[in-house]
This record gives structure tokens, C-alpha cells and sequence, in this order.
């Protein structure tokens, strides 16, 4: 009897081994936590950096709980400490390359805008992650991680950033929909579904919602934004133009194509002939544009989701949450959809003086506490439907906001990549004070501006 039953036992465990191994064969997820080998650092401290810190007190709500469950699980499948460092802002972004470079770094992950990381990748500051990547067999296109983030932050098959934050809203227009009944316009949302929401009509709706005094002075406008420079690239975008020419190299100048040019005599002719935009003075606080709007004096606003969230919480603070809804950026007529048009992407990377042991682990880290392949995650998709609507009360909105970050194309106009972030604000600046035909402006800068792109990180790396 109990040879019996050791016969039974070795026969369910031999059966038990061969379900295991196929199905480890049929996890082909390269990102996901299934591609573990029982890899151990022997107990080193890896830490995520940057200036705001992660408040990881138990029960604050229920992602911190699930992110310090996960922050247990790597801790004890890989045998490391974690730490979520805050670091202040002045040593943090004034610093990040000597202190790199002197490997003394403020963590081992850390955060990087747009405009400052190619600094730093010049500054040899910054890893190429690539062939690690390709080792520890992590596709950043499988949906997993923020591929446009990755895009952004490469150079050839070079790879200096990642992320797993799902991509945000960069260029939307949210608007007052109280403005919008008493001028007696459609919804913005409606037309778009019916095809009508175009550069044409955003004119005309500017127009119709631009008010003066009986001093002549502006009381009322009906189009504005946070960054001149963006809302100006976001023209381009939405008539199927481009900012820079990556196709070629080194990366040219495009904004003095057809449909570049096109775009830009309608920012132009709002600006200077339309006057139905209120622009912000450089150098002056962000908060001026979007407080205007909360206070009723602005009918529409192309900015970044990060503004959309201070405008959410102001509104609902002056009891006016449902008053303000979301759109698409009209399309132009040289464009067959509309887009997403983005700056860049925030990122985050590895210090590049950090050992291979540390770096491997680093990655492993990163790539474990924020997968998405458990049963408590949430997809890519249901983050984006959630933040949809965290800031949104109606299904319009909330359903444009979803389409236009999860379905619609992301395009980056490339300025921060090559250097042309301060160039493009000096660039939209002249169109603000009206000094001539948007040919002739980049006919003047162009120059300069492709001197600057060949002496970016982009062409030295």
C-alpha cells in the first residue's frame, strides 16, 4: 500500500513539473514578472529619486496599499531594500550631472523632464539601457510600458528612458461651458463627432467668445494657453505638419513646410489680426492663464494635463466643477485626425555610474512594482478611463479624454530632443508681437535654430 502510494505521489509530481515548465514555455510576456530566475542582489538598497517623494503610509488609500504590497514582494524576490527618496529641488535638477558624474548620485532611479535630460545624456550623466534591456528581455513596446516615453528619450537604437505611467493629454482644450450656452455654440464634443471641429470653426467660436469693454479692452477671450510655444506646435501638429524633420539627418527644420506654414498663418491671424488669444508673458506665473480661466474670463485653453488637474481642483473648490468640459484640438485641413501633440515625455533613468549589479537590478525594480499583470493591476486603458474621470463630470469629456490619450497618435514635436525648447519660446514670441508672416520669421530663425540641432545630444551620441 504505500509503495502504492509513493507510485501515485511521483506520478502527480512528474505531472505537476511538465504543467510547470509548459507553462513557463507559453509565457512569452517579456516585461512580465513570469520571466524571474531566481536572480538575488544580496540584500543592496535600491532607490527611486526625485523631489517629490512617495507617501507610503499604510491604509492612505487603497493604490499606496497595493503599491506597498508590491513593494514587499520585489523586496523579498530579489533580495534588496527599497527606498522612495525626496530630494530637494535646487540640488536635485541644478546638480544631476556632477553629482552623477562624481558617483554620488541622488538614487538609483530618477526623473527627468524632456528639456533637461538630453543635458545630461550629453553629459554622458545618463545610462544607455539597451543592451541591459535586451538581456533582462524587456520589450518596451508590449504594451506594458509607455513606448512614446522610450521613443522620446532614445537615440538610434540607443535607450536612455522609460516609464510605466500611461501616456497623458498634452494638447487638449478644456472650455467653459457656460460661455459656450450664452453665445449659443454647439458643443464642441458634438461637432467633433460630426465631424465639424476644425481650425475653421475654432476661429469662428474664438471670435464669437472674445469680448471687449466700451474702453476697447478684452474682457473676455476666447483662446489660451500655458505655453506659447506649445499651443503653437499644436497647430502644426493638427494639420498633419511637423515641428522638425527626423526623417532626416541631422533632423531639419520643418515648420516652413506647406502644411506647417498653413497651420501657422492661423495662430498668426488669431493672434495679430483675430486678437482672440491671450497669450502668457515668458517668465510670469503659469497660474495666471489657467486662473483666468477658472474665473470665467477665458473661453478655451490648450494645456497639459497637469494644469487640467490644479483647473479641476479650483473649480470644484468655487463649487463650479461641472461648468468646464473637454475637447479635442481642432484639426486642421491638412490632417485626417486629430492628435495628441506633446512636448516630450517625463522619464525616468539610470545614473550612468552605476555598476552593472546595480543597474541590473535597478531596472528589474522598476519594471516589477509597476507591472501590470496582476490581478489587482489595473491596464494601461482602465488608468486612463479612471484619470478620465477623476477630472471630468461628463461622458463627453471623459469619452474624448480616453480616445484622444489611449486611441489617438501621440506625436512629440521633438523641440526638447535637439535643443529648441528656449528657440521655439523666442520663435512663438515674435508671433505673439505680431513682427511679420510666419515665412519670414522662420526664414530669419531657421538658421540658428538648425545650428542648435546639430550641435544638440541628439547628434552627438
Amino acid at each position: 500500500m504505500k509503495r502504492k502510494v509513493s507510485l501515485i505521489t511521483l506520478l502527480i509530481t512528474v505531472i505537476a513539473l511538465i504543467l510547470s515548465c509548459v507553462s513557463c514555455a507559453g509565457d512569452d510576456k517579456s516585461s512580465s514578472k513570469g520571466d524571474y530566475t531566481g536572480e538575488t542582489f544580496g540584500g543592496i538598497t535600491i532607490s527611486i529619486a526625485d523631489v517629490w517623494g512617495k507617501d507610503l503610509t499604510p491604509g492612505k488609500d487603497d493604490a499606496t496599499d497595493r503599491l506597498i504590497a508590491k513593494i514587499k514582494e520585489v523586496e523579498e524576490k530579489y533580495d534588496i531594500k527599497f527606498e522612495w527618496r525626496k530630494i530637494d529641488e535646487g540640488p536635485y535638477w541644478d546638480n544631476m550631472a556632477s553629482t552623477i558624474m562624481a558617483n554620488t548620485p541622488h538614487g538609483d532611479i530618477m526623473y527627468a523632464f524632456p528639456w533637461m535630460i538630453y543635458d545630461w545624456i550629453k553629459a554622458d550623466a545618463v545610462m544607455d539601457i539597451s543592451a541591459l534591456a535586451a538581456e533582462l528581455k524587456i520589450n518596451f513596446k508590449d504594451g506594458t510600458w509607455n513606448a512614446f516615453a522610450t521613443e522620446e528619450n532614445s537615440i538610434g537604437s540607443k535607450i536612455f528612458g522609460f516609464s510605466k505611467r500611461p501616456i497623458d493629454s498634452q494638447s487638449g482644450l478644456v472650455y467653459n461651458k457656460k460661455l459656450f450656452a450664452q453665445a449659443n455654440l454647439t458643443d464642441p464634443n458634438k461637432l467633433s463627432a460630426e465631424g465639424k471641429w476644425d481650425f475653421a470653426t475654432l476661429e469662428q467660436y474664438a471670435k464669437a467668445l472674445t469680448k471687449q469693454g466700451s474702453d476697447g479692452k478684452t474682457t473676455q477671450w476666447g483662446l489660451t494657453t500655458t505655453d506659447n510655444q506649445w499651443l503653437m506646435t499644436a497647430f502644426v501638429a493638427s494639420n498633419g505638419g511637423k515641428s522638425i524633420d527626423f526623417d532626416k539627418s541631422p533632423p531639419e527644420i520643418a515648420l516652413d513646410s506647406p502644411k506647417s506654414l498653413e497651420a501657422l498663418e492661423v495662430f498668426n491671424r488669431m493672434l495679430n489680426q483675430d486678437k482672440t488669444i491671450l497669450s502668457k508673458t515668458f517668465g510670469t506665473d503659469w497660474k495666471i492663464t489657467p486662473d483666468a480661466f477658472v474665473s470665467g474670463t477665458i473661453a478655451m485653453m490648450h494645456t497639459q494635463e497637469w494644469v487640467i488637474e490644479y483647473i479641476r481642483d479650483k473649480m470644484v473648490e468655487a463649487e463650479h466643477g461641472e461648468d468646464y468640459g473637454f475637447t479635442y484640438f481642432p484639426k486642421g485641413p491638412g490632417a485626417s485626425d486629430f492628435v495628441n501633440s506633446s512636448s516630450g515625455a517625463n522619464c525616468y533613468f539610470l545614473p550612468g555610474t552605476l555598476d552593472a549589479k546595480r543597474a541590473r537590478a535597478a531596472l528589474l525594480v522598476y519594471r516589477d512594482l509597476f507591472a501590470t499583470d496582476g490581478e489587482d493591476d489595473f491596464t494601461i486603458e482602465e488608468q486612463i478611463n479612471l484619470t478620465g474621470e477623476s477630472l471630468f463630470s461628463d461622458e463627453g469629456s471623459i469619452k474624448s479624454y480616453v480616445d484622444l490619450v489611449f486611441k489617438k497618435q501621440t506625436i512629440g514635436n521633438g523641440a526638447s530632443r535637439v535643443g529648441l525648447r528656449e528657440p521655439f519660446m523666442e520663435l512663438s514670441a515674435r508671433f505673439v508681437r505680431g513682427e511679420g508672416a510666419p515665412q519670414s520669421i522662420i526664414a530669419e530663425e531657421k538658421p540658428a535654430m538648425q545650428a542648435t540641432i546639430n550641435d544638440s545630444a541628439f547628434m552627438q551620441k
